[in-house]
């Protein structure tokens, strides 16, 4: 079966460099203000370095060499900033990548950042580029998905995960990078790998026709995205504590930082006290989070530490697993809280393992 591959949501986003995308388009990102809100606390950062350093750093590493997190690719590589577009970079920081660890950083989708500093921040990573752009983002490919399975499944499932969804590297059936990435971009990335990590190039390894197929059998991996703005997210600070006026855990931290799963889980069975505070970005806390938790992102514990007790268990996490959860406990023991730990497998395990999220995961139909 041949499969003609277009890219129209990103013509859209580049024919309108200039000015605004199309409303209804990515790259448009509907609704989100450019100001911030008057109870957004201390002023927030303004320049590309004190952006980056505040909100990507800590996964992406301090100069974009990656992997400091789980799957977050390297952003200086040069191979990926000449092969990638401004409004790509912008999309991918706005609405992030829903159900991995990045998350979305747009006011639109409930982030902390407007869209000046998002373009503030899209040009301090392109100043990391000292190679000329590959010009592909015009190229259409055709390939035939089902042999591109079979190439697939040979050279590049062990580490993207059979169905896209990613393992050791990147997620690639993503539904914001498909709907923002071009056709020529992601054979781009095929043929020429990531040099310095662990994506190799298959130029050589696989013929023009296999790069094609497999290029194809990812964009059918393609689902509509929802640029739908969030309602306004306003933090619910009524119910801090998870079985509140039980007993207290006696959680045995490993490395005296990470309290393993099945303790927490086996506590909160117990009915012991408990506050879960979601580290990560609100975005990803109004998606879906451990029931019972406090939305409290790495970048915010100082605005809200004033009203948590320090005589309960605070179990931070993410989905990195241990970055954003990290900055959240090194932050509140350097406010002096004494019981802090980090959710050590993170939130992905939880959701994998079907403990309680709110919203509830959807049932599965019965067979």
């Amino acid at each position: 079966m041949k499969t003609a591959l277009r890219f129209g949501v990103l013509v859209l986003a580049l024919s309108a460099c200039v000015g605004s995308p199309p409303a209804g388009t990515p790259g448009a990102r509907p609704g989100a203000p450019d100001a911030t809100p008057p109870d957004a606390g201390p002023p927030p950062p303004s320049t590309g370095p004190d952006i980056y350093d505040a909100y990507c750093g800590l996964c992406h590493g301090d100069s974009g060499e990656g992997y400091l997190a789980d799957n977050a690719n390297a952003l200086s590589n040069q191979e990926f900033l000449r092969s990638v577009t401004d409004p790509f970079l912008a999309d991918a920081i706005v609405h992030g990548r829903p159900g991995t660890a990045m998350s979305a950083w747009g006011m639109s989708r409930n982030g902390p950042l407007t869209l000046v500093q998002v373009d503030t921040l899209v040009d301090y990573l392109r100043g990391w580029q000292t190679v000329p752009d590959a010009d592909v983002h015009e190229d259409v490919v055709e390939g035939d998905v089902e042999r591109g399975a079979t190439a697939y499944a040979e050279h590049c499932a062990s580490c993207h995960a059979e169905d896209g969804g990613g393992m050791t590297a990147l997620s690639l059936n993503n539904p914001w990078f498909l709907a923002t990435a071009s056709d020529g971009q992601i054979r781009y990335a095929i043929q020429n790998g990531r040099p310095d990590t662990v994506m190799q190039a298959y130029s050589e390894v696989l013929s023009q026709e296999e790069v094609d197929d497999i290029t194809a059998l990812i964009r059918s991996w393609a689902t509509e995205v929802d640029v739908t703005p969030m309602d306004p997210f306003v933090p619910d600070w009524e119910n801090l504590v998870v079985n509140e006026g039980g007993a207290t855990p006696e959680f045995m931290l490993r490395e005296g930082r990470y309290v393993p799963i099945d303790q927490v889980k086996a506590a909160l069975d117990a009915g012991q006290e408990i506050i879960f505070a979601d580290a990560r970005a609100s975005s990803d806390y109004g998606r879906r989070h451990i029931s019972g938790a406090i939305s409290l992102p790495f970048y915010d514990v100082a605005r809200y530490a004033d009203r948590l007790p320090r005589d309960t268990w605070i179990v931070a996490y993410c989905g990195c697993p241990h970055a954003a959860s990290g900055r959240t406990m090194d932050a509140l023991v350097a406010l002096g809280f004494p019981m802090v730990a980090v959710l050590d497998e993170g939130y992905y395990e939880w959701l994998d393992r079907g403990y309680p999220v709110t919203p509830p995961l959807p049932e599965e139909p019965a067979e």
